[in-house]
């Protein structure tokens, strides 16, 4: 079996978006009712929550990332693509290794220590990995008066392995996380119109951008643990693996959900409670045949719960009508959802000759899903308005009590095909076709009903599969010195899953109509000689929406469409530069006998894109090139090393998500807006020691 071959691996080419993973312009959003549109497997287990996708990501055998839909070993949801990371398991031997760093602008220390050793003459083994991370940040908020993001963090992992004579290997793996967080890296931009006299005035908002800001701060705790029991049995040439996983987090946020200084927002708490059971069962065939295949079945169960109690302070009942009658209000959103999936999976690879190899493979998933949400509005001690008046106010902002429930029920059939064909021995080109799914479900965060006719925008509540058709055609040179990839590439995606802010305070979920995605990608790996290594990779990505006619409008953009809606048919996706790139290039060289010198210098490249889910122009993020650097000496060995490292050393300043400062039309009665943004990490130099024993 190849699946590598026909999907090559390449790293650089997914992009992390705050909490969730980019390729070729499609990624899921930060909507809890989403299954990621990049898949992620960790050990065989899938980790297809956004929360999940902070897991550290230390002592790795390797880390595999596949571009467009991978159906057959991935799975449902792996529209996008897929990232395959493998942990280091015990080796035969003892050996131990400690890592250690310290970054100087904003005070981030770094810890990473393993112990591996056999345990029995039998063949069991452990490794053991452990990990502490701690952060000041790289914005300074002023009304907390503190460094933000403000991170502690806490990982362990450990793998008991059985490895003997007998048919049967099999290895247990527990891991633990603790992540803190306090503050964000977000800034107010932008400020337009009445803005600036408003909140800029009377209100002050800072809206400089000088990585300064203030607001009534934001503290997350996350804990995660799992636990994944592996198991492989040889039938004669064959072998049968069982994979059987668990995981569990819980997350507890308090949100200023303004992101500004008055207290309007402030002490939003939220909570997440996620549990997830799954089994695998597969076999394959020895992989020497002329014909090799493997082929399963999957269960999958799920359970989520989400709370979200935003509050009005009471600040607001110093305002003047209507905004008054929100003073010392809450609104109570409660959602849970439970979920049951199973495949069944095949996939064979025929050679036809010696140089061709025809690759066959299908999934077909059966999932059910169960979600309710439930929204109140509650009024405080201090808040005398009449009941009438308090949900009138509400009903402005597009908010409702309501009570909702439903089910679905999905069946989807995913193929694949994929020719090889050797050209020479170094030479090997190929064509594939794939279709991907990714699940449908229920909108965690909108706050009112679909079919409301009492707010200005209504909500929603139930969203569709989305479906794409990935056809591909690339070819793999590998020579003695020269590694090189090309691939061309056009999907089609069906019912485009969207999280698209009302321009108030609410986000919604829907499904767009279609989009298109083409483009080429190449990346490069060329050995100048025994010290000079040269590496890279460039992509150009062509995004349209195909008739998307419901996307919402930006501020002062004119409706295009019926009901109030822009159409988007035509336009690229946010967050999907047309052009991305990187270069590196590595020097190592022997000093005496003993000693080795390295040497670091990478780039990385994007052209400008939009920022914002409703493609708001003014949330544009110019072209940007991030330069790092890193420099070390160390044993020829690579018993030990003293680095220093430099990561966007020109302090380039970039917007990983932007979207409208929630109530900032509201306010202004639609005469003013300001933007916020969540930024990348400017200049950081950091030194680091490395130790393996």
């Amino acid at each position: 079996m190849r699946p590598e071959r026909s999907s090559p691996a390449r790293p650089d080419r997914a992009r992390r978006r705050a909490r969730w993973i980019a390729i070729r312009g499609i990624a899921s959003g930060d909507n809890k009712g989403f299954e990621q549109s990049v898949a992620m497997f960790v050990d065989g287990i899938y980790y297809g929550r956004d929360q999940l996708s902070r897991m550290p990501l230390v002592d790795l055998e390797r880390v595999e990332v596949l571009r467009g839909p991978q159906p057959t070993l991935f799975g449902k949801n792996a529209i996008a693509g897929a990232v395959n990371v493998v942990s280091r398991r015990p080796g035969n031997e003892l050996e131990g290794s400690v890592n250690a760093m310290y970054e100087f602008n904003h005070d981030e220390a770094k810890v990473t220590a393993v112990l591996s050793s056999p345990l029995t003459e039998s063949g069991l083994g452990a490794r053991v990995v452990g990990y502490y991370r701690t952060m000041e940040g790289y914005f300074f908020n002023t009304r907390q008066n503190r460094r933000e993001p403000n991170v502690r963090e806490i990982f362990t992992r450990g793998i008991l392995a059985f490895e003997g004579d007998s048919a049967l290997s099999a290895d247990l793996k527990l891991e633990y996380a603790d992540f803190k967080t306090k503050g964000q890296p977000r800034e107010i931009f932008g400020a337009f119109g009445s803005y600036n006299t408003i909140f800029a005035g009377p209100l002050f908002v800072d809206t400089k951008e000088d990585y300064v800001r203030a607001d009534g701060g934001y503290e997350s705790r996350n804990k995660i643990f799992n636990a994944v029991m592996t198991a492989n049995l040889e039938l004669g040439a064959h072998t049968l693996t069982s994979v059987s996983g668990y995981l569990d987090y819980d997350v507890t946020e308090q949100v200023d959900v303004d992101f500004v200084a008055p207290v309007f927002l402030d002490g939003t708490v939220q909570t997440e409670d996620y549990r997830q059971l799954s089994q695998e069962l597969r076999i394959a065939s020895p992989g020497d045949q002329a014909f090799n295949y493997i082929a399963g079945v999957y269960y999958q169960n799920t359970k989520l719960g989400v709370t979200d109690v935003v509050r009005f302070n009471p600040t607001f009942l110093g305002f003047g009508p209507p905004f008054n009658a929100l003073g010392d209000t809450t609104n109570d959103r409660d959602y849970s959802q439970s979920s049951d999936l199973i495949s069944v999976f095949a996939q064979g690879e025929l050679s036809l000759t010696e140089a061709i190899r025809l690759t066959l493979g299908a999934r077909f998933n059966h999932e059910t899903k169960e979600g309710s949400r439930v929204l109140t509005v509650n009024r405080g001690s201090l808040n005398t308005f009449p009941l009438p008046v308090v949900v009138g106010t509400f009903r402005a902002l597009n908010i409702e009590a309501h009570s909702i429930s439903g089910k679905l029920s999905e069946d989807s059939f995913n193929p694949m095909a994929n020719i090889q064909f050797d050209v020479t021995d170094d030479l090997m080109v190929y064509a594939s076709f794939a279709r991907g799914t990714k699940a449908g479900g229920f909108d965690v965060r909108s706050n009112s009903l679909p079919n409301s006719t009492t707010v200005a925008r209504p909500g929603a509540f139930q969203f569709d599969s989305e479906r794409a058709d990935n056809i591909e055609a690339g070819l793999k040179y590998k020579g003695r010195d020269l590694a090189l990839n090309v691939s061309l590439y056009r999907t089609k995606y069906k019912d485009l899953q969207t999280n698209v802010f009302d321009g108030t305070l609410n986000f919604n979920v829907r499904n767009a109509a279609g989009a298109t995605t083409q483009g080429v990608e190449g990346d490069f790996r060329w050995a100048v000689d025994r010290h000079f290594t040269l590496s890279g990779a460039l992509a150009y990505l062509d995004f349209k929406f195909t008739n998307f006619t419901d996307g919402q409008c930006y501020f002062q953009q004119v409706p295009d469409v019926p009901g109030g809606f822009c159409n988007y048919s035509g336009k690229r996706n946010t967050l999907s530069p047309e052009w991305s790139g990187n270069l590196n290039a590595d020097f190592s060289h022997e000093i005496g006998r003993s000693l080795k010198f390295g040497a670091n210098l990478n780039f990385d490249y994007s052209s400008s894109y939009i920022a914002a889910a409703n493609l708001d122009p003014r949330t544009t993020q110019d072209a940007y090139l991030k330069v790092g650097a890193r420099v070390s000496i160390g044993d020829i060995d690579d018993r030990w090393a003293l680095s220093f490292i430099g990561r966007n050393l020109t302090s380039e300043r970039i917007m990983q998500t932007a979207g409208a400062v929630p109530l900032a039309t509201t306010i202004t009665r639609n005469t003013g807006i300001a933007y916020n943004a969540v930024y990348d990490r400017p200049a950081s130099v950091a030194l680091a020691f490395d130790f393996r024993f």
